[in-house]
C-alpha cells in the first residue's frame, strides 16, 4: 500500500486537508453521546472523590489484560458484545494523554481519513486494469470523504468501534487481494490479524466474509486452489474468532431491548409484515444517503412508519431498486451491479428484517453501505466524464467536474453545523428534539440531561426552569411510549426532590413498578415517600423488596439503617447492617454506623473497636480526633498520643 501513497502524494495530501476543513471543528467538542460507555468522561469535582466512570479505561495499559476477558460497555442492568480492541485504544490513549476529549477527536478523524484513503487505495487495486479505475475509486473516496451522512461517526467517540472495523476490514480486503495474487504465508497471516481485529472492534467487520467473495467472484479470475485458500481462511478467523469470545471472555453478554427502542423487540409480525417494513427501512437509507436531512441523534418507537402500509419510503425503495436494475440490464454496468450489491448487501442486515434493530435506524448502521453508494454515484460520473484525467488532482477543478465544487462547499457548512451540534450532549440533544418530539427515548435523554444539570453547579437554566423541562420531557417520552418505565421513576423523583409533592410522586412510582414489576429503585423511591408520611411498615416493605430484587441496592440498604437508627432500634440496625455486609464487605459506612450503633447502646469498648476498624478503612482527620478523645476518657494514653498525632 505505500507504493500507492507514493505515487499518488496530491491526492493522498488533498484528501488529508479535505478531512481536516470538513471535521476540524470537532476538536473543540466535548464528550457526548454513549462516550461514557467507551472512555473517561466524568471530571473531577472540587471537594468530592474523583472516581473514574470507565474502570478499565482509566487503568490505562494495566488494564489491557482484563480488557480483553470483559465486555464492551455495561450499564446497571447488563453488559454489552465484546469489542475489546476498540476498548483498548481507548485505555492507551488515556494512558498517555489522560482525559483529554481534544486527543479523542483528534483520533477519530484520522481515523476517518484513513478510511477515505483506504477505499481510495482497495478500489484502485480492485480494479486494476481497469479503464477507468482510477477515475472511479478517486471519485468514489472524494465522495465517501465528503458525505455528510458520516458526521455521527466522526464526532461520536463511541463510534471509534465502527471506524476501526471498517478500516481494519478495508486493511484486511487489500491482503485478501493480494493474497489471491500470491498467497504467502505473510499475507494469509495479514488477512489472519487485521480481520481478526475488525471483528474485536465490532461484529459489523463480519459483513467483510461476504464482502471478499464477492470482489473475488467480479473482479478477478476464478481459481480452485486460491478460492480454497481464501475460503478457508476466513472460515478459520471466524472460529478463532468466536473462540477466543468464548472462552476468555468472563462475563455473559446481557442486553435488555424494550418497547421504547423498537417494537419489534416485544410484538410479534408476520414475515410479510417484516418484508414490508425491512423495504421501507431500506428506502430510508435510499433517501438519506441521497438527502440527508435531518439528523437525529435516536430514532426509536414513533419516529418511523413500522405499518404493513405502503409509505413513501417504501416507494423511493421500489423505484430505486427497479432504475438501478433496469439501468445496469440496459448498459450491461458490471461495475455498477458490483456497486449496487455492495450496497444493498451491506445495509440489508440492519433494514430490521431478520433482526430488530436498535432504536429502528441509525446512520452507523449505513457506514459500510455508503462505501457502495459512493461507488455507485462515481460510476454513473465517470460514466458521463470519461475524458477527465485524474491523476491529475488540477484536473479536478476542470469541466464538468468544476460543477462538485459548490456540492462540495453546500456539504461543508452542512458537515460543519452537524459538527457544532454535537459539541456537548445538551448542544446535540435540544438541537435535534425539532425532530424526535415522537420518541420516547430523545425525550428521556433530555430530560435526564436536565435533571443532572439540576443537581449541579453549572446550569444554563434556573432550577424552576430545569424542573418543568424535565417534567416535559419525562412525559413526553410516557405519552409516546405507556411502558417507559425509567421516565415514570425519574418523573417520581423530579417531583420527590423538588416539589415535595409525596402523592404525585408515589403515582410515577406505582407506575414504574407496573411497567416493570422487578424495579428495584423504584421500590426503594416509593419507600421514601412513605417515610416522608411516617408510614413505617410500608417503608420497609418497600425498602426490603428493592434489596430483594436487587441485593447490591446499596442505598436501600443504608435507608433501612438509619430508619432503625432514627427509631433507636440499635439491634435492629446491626442485624442489617451484618446482612449488608454479606454483599458489601469492608465498608467504612457500614462499620462507622455499626460503631454509633454500639456507642448509643453503651457498649463502649465494641463502639471503639468498631470505630478503629472504620478508620483503617478510611483514615480521616475526624474520626482520629474522635477515637483520640474516647481514648483520653479511658485512660489508655497510648492509644490517645496515636490518634492525636493524626
Amino acid at each position: 500500500m505505500h507504493f500507492l501513497t507514493s505515487e499518488n502524494k496530491k491526492i493522498f495530501i488533498l484528501f488529508f486537508c479535505l478531512c481536516f476543513l470538513f471535521y476540524g471543528n470537532t476538536l473543540r467538542n466535548k464528550y457526548a453521546l454513549d462516550d461514557d460507555y467507551v472512555t473517561v468522561t466524568n471530571f473531577p469535582i472540587k471537594g468530592k472523590e474523583y472516581v473514574p466512570n470507565h474502570a478499565l479505561v482509566s487503568k490505562g495499559f494495566s488494564g489491557i489484560i482484563k480488557i480483553w476477558k470483559s465486555r464492551y460497555a455495561h450499564d446497571s442492568e447488563g453488559s454489552f458484545d465484546y469489542r475489546p480492541f476498540t476498548t483498548t485504544t481507548f485505555a492507551i490513549e488515556y494512558a498517555i494523554f489522560g482525559q483529554n476529549p481534544f486527543v479523542s477527536h483528534l483520533i477519530n478523524l484520522l481515523l476517518y481519513f484513513a478510511c477515505t484513503w483506504l477505499v481510495f487505495c482497495v478500489f484502485l487495486k480492485l480494479l486494476n486494469p481497469h479503464e477507468y479505475g482510477f477515475s472511479v475509486s478517486f471519485l468514489c473516496a472524494l465522495i465517501f470523504l465528503i458525505h455528510p451522512i458520516h458526521t455521527e461517526l466522526v464526532n461520536n467517540l463511541k463510534c471509534r468501534d465502527e471506524l476501526l472495523a471498517f478500516s481494519l476490514s478495508l486493511i484486511a480486503i487489500w491482503f485478501s487481494l493480494k493474497s489471491y495474487e500470491k498467497p504467502t504465508l505473510k499475507n494469509i497471516l495479514l488477512i489472519l490479524f487485521f480481520l481478526s481485529l475488525a471483528i474485536f472492534s465490532k461484529r459489523t467487520a463480519v459483513l467483510t466474509f461476504a464482502i471478499i467473495p464477492l470482489c473475488i467472484l467480479f473482479f478477478r479470475k476464478v481459481k480452485v486452489k486460491h478460492v480454497t485458500i481464501l475460503s478457508s481462511l476466513l472460515i478459520f478467523t471466524g472460529i478463532i474468532s468466536s473462540f477466543i469470545k468464548a472462552n476468555i471472555v468472563s462475563e455473559k453478554t446481557i442486553r435488555h431491548f424494550y418497547h421504547f427502542e423498537n417494537p419489534l423487540y416485544t410484538e410479534s409480525i408476520s414475515f410479510i409484515h417484516r418484508l414490508i417494513i425491512g423495504i421501507k427501512t431500506f428506502g430510508f437509507y435510499v433517501e438519506f444517503s441521497l438527502f440527508p436531512y435531518p439528523f437525529r441523534f435516536y430514532y426509536g418507537t414513533n419516529t418511523f412508519d413500522l405499518s404493513s402500509g405502503i409509505n413513501l419510503y417504501f416507494l423511493i425503495a421500489i423505484t430505486f431498486l427497479a432504475v438501478i436494475g433496469f439501468y445496469i440490464y440496459k448498459t450491461k454496468n458490471k461495475l455498477l451491479l458490483f456497486a449496487t450489491l455492495l450496497f444493498c448487501g451491506c445495509i440489508a442486515p440492519f433494514t430490521n428484517i431478520s433482526t430488530p434493530a436498535p432504536g429502528i435506524l441509525g446512520e452507523r448502521f449505513a457506514y459500510f453501505s455508503t462505501m457502495g453508494f459512493c461507488l455507485m454515484i462515481a460510476i454513473i460520473i465517470v460514466n458521463y466524464a470519461k475524458n477527465i484525467n485524474f491523476k491529475s488532482v488540477s484536473q479536478f477543478f476542470s469541466k464538468p467536474l468544476i460543477y462538485l465544487l459548490p456540492l462540495m462547499l453546500i456539504c461543508m457548512a452542512y458537515t460543519w453545523n452537524r459538527n457544532a451540534n454535537w459539541n456537548s450532549k445538551l448542544t446535540l440533544f435540544e438541537n435535534d428534539m425539532k425532530h424526535l418530539e415522537k420518541s420516547s427515548k430523545a425525550n428521556s435523554l433530555l430530560a435526564n440531561e436536565y435533571f443532572e444539570m439540576l443537581r449541579s453547579t453549572n446550569k444554563k437554566y434556573s432550577d424552576q426552569v430545569l424542573i418543568q423541562k424535565c417534567i416535559k420531557h419525562y412525559n413526553g417520552a410516557i405519552t409516546n411510549d405507556s411502558s417507559f418505565f425509567s421516565a415514570y421513576n425519574n418523573a417520581g423523583v423530579i417531583y420527590y426532590s423538588y416539589l415535595n409533592d409525596f402523592k404525585t410522586a408515589k403515582k410515577y412510582f406505582r407506575l414504574a413498578i407496573r411497567h416493570r414489576p422487578l424495579y428495584a429503585q423504584a421500590y426503594e423511591n416509593l419507600g421514601n415517600c412513605y417515610k416522608q408520611e411516617k408510614n413505617i411498615s410500608k417503608t420497609l416493605e418497600c425498602y426490603k423488596k428493592s434489596i430483594k430484587i436487587n441485593p447490591k441496592q446499596y442505598t436501600a440498604y443504608m435507608s433501612i439503617i438509619n430508619l432503625f437508627f432514627e427509631e433507636k432500634e440499635y439491634d435492629k440496625t446491626i442485624k442489617v447492617i451484618n446482612i449488608a455486609y454479606s454483599s458489601f464487605p469492608d465498608n467504612y459506612e457500614l462499620t462507622a454506623q455499626e460503631a454509633n450503633c454500639y456507642l448509643m447502646k453503651g457498649d463502649t469498648i465494641d463502639a471503639i473497636e468498631k470505630y478503629e476498624e472504620a478508620y483503617g478503612l478510611n483514615p480521616n482527620q475526624n474520626l482520629a480526633q474522635f477515637l483520640a478523645q474516647k481514648f483520653k476518657e479511658t485512660g489508655n494514653n497510648s492509644k490517645f498520643e496515636q490518634y492525636k498525632n493524626k
